[in-house]
């Protein structure tokens, strides 16, 4: 799951289709870092970056810093000062996982311009070859896809997330009021000027801790209207869970935008729903729950507001701030904390009533290809019960593009 507004920068410029009158010689000479493939009339675009990642945490980190969980999970922060689970303080991590490789080609069809994407990064773990040796990390797929015109068929960012409105952090986990998902889909987008419409059919997913499957697709819908102003996405989200005994459906919506003046751009968004699980990151682990009378939805909702300040072309400097909100149910909160602390012996699953978090960061473009990122990133996860987990992290990369 991984990302921020650079990644969706990147994310438009390189799944742009070539127009339809546009030749592979044209494409070659006119797109950075494209070439004819001889003997063929398709046109490849490389592109990726070599990166290092560093995390600092002044208070305590999660004990899955091997897996995934290296980039900030406020969901599942350690809780303060409760006997065993008393977070050990001043932690450091440096990881080249990060790092990224992907390919674009696009081919004139009677059809339009058929373009294919192939992304991957090393962000998934392998133990086998962890930190004790060589710090190998396994590939894993980001984006794999063919697009023609308006249909996209394969896995890339679900239609619920507006690429738009992520925040800008160092952190390689954005605000956790997004929906962090990249998933297969079958998706066709209509324009209507500066306004689209994307409606999709995406992979399902449950999460209830209880013999969950799947059998009915997730449906999305996404609206979006802008121009040189900035931009608003209007989108909802409805999805199944299901075990052998039982199911409920999830709805949710959510609404966001941007706004850019000369120097300033502002990002915000605002989600909700219920049982709206993965489409809002920080409630991954609170979309639905067998309580062994009925399956329960947590309602849920988020925002998050970003200012950016761009100092020069080489320097920009952001301030985000986000928070998560859960709706209170007893019988739903016993069933998982007794899951959490019975079974799985894990105070992850152990449920939140609230989550804060802010960053603070700026990113210096200090030579032809390579941009560096410090940031301060503080977070808080407070339950329905007396527990609360705080992260004060210091976060820095190192970024060194192909071309």
């Amino acid at each position: 799951m991984t990302g921020s507004k650079r990644f969706a920068t990147m994310l438009a410029v390189l799944t742009s289709t070539l127009p339809l009158a546009a030749t592979a010689e044209d494409a070659a000479t006119t797109t950075p870092g494209t070439f004819q493939i001889p003997g063929t009339d398709t046109t490849l675009n490389v592109y990726g970056f070599a990166e290092m990642d560093v995390t600092y945490d002044l208070h305590g980190r999660t004990s899955d810093i091997n897996n995934n969980d290296w980039a900030s999970f406020v969901a599942v922060q350690p809780f303060d000062n409760l006997g065993v689970d008393e977070p050990r303080k001043r932690q450091v991590y440096i990881t080249g996982r990060a790092s990224r490789l992907g390919i674009m080609s696009n081919t004139p069809t009677p059809l339009g311009p058929l373009t294919v994407r192939l992304e991957a990064d090393f962000n998934a773990p392998n133990d086998f070859q962890g930190e004790l040796s060589t710090n190998g990390t396994a590939f894993r797929v980001r984006h794999a896809y063919g697009q023609v015109g308006g249909l996209l068929i394969g896995q890339t960012w679900s239609t619920f997330l507006d690429l738009d409105s992520i925040p800008d952090t160092v952190d390689f986990n954005p605000a956790g009021a997004l929906a962090l998902t990249r998933q297969a889909m079958i998706r066709y987008a209509f324009s209507f000027g500066p306004a689209s419409l994307a409606l999709s059919v995406e992979n399902p997913r449950g999460l209830d801790f209880s013999a969950d499957y799947d059998a009915v697709p997730d449906f999305i819908a996404n609206f979006k209207y802008g121009g040189s102003w900035g931009h608003v996405s209007a989108r909802a989200v409805t999805h199944e869970f299901r075990n052998v005994e039982r199911s409920k459906r999830a709805y949710g919506a959510g609404i966001s935008g941007s706004v850019k003046f000369a120097n300033e751009t502002i990002i915000a968004s605002v989600q909700a729903g219920d049982g709206i699980g993965r489409y809002m990151f920080n409630a991954l682990l609170q979309g639905a729950f067998d309580t062994g009378e009925q399956l329960e939805l947590w309602r849920s909702y988020a925002y998050h507001i970003g200012f950016t300040h761009a100092w020069n072309p080489q320097l920009r400097s952001n301030v985000i701030w986000t928070q998560t909100f859960f709706g209170e149910n007893e019988t739903l909160e016993a069933a998982q904390r007794t899951f959490s602390v019975n079974v799985a012996k894990s105070t992850d699953f152990v449920p939140n009533r609230r989550i804060d978090q802010l960053y603070v960061n700026t990113f210096w473009k200090f030579t032809k290809n390579t941009e560096i990122g410090l940031e301060y990133a503080y977070g808080k996860r407070s339950t329905f019960g007396p527990e609360t987990g705080t992260q004060h992290r210091v976060n820095a990369l190192a970024r060194f593009s192909l071309y």
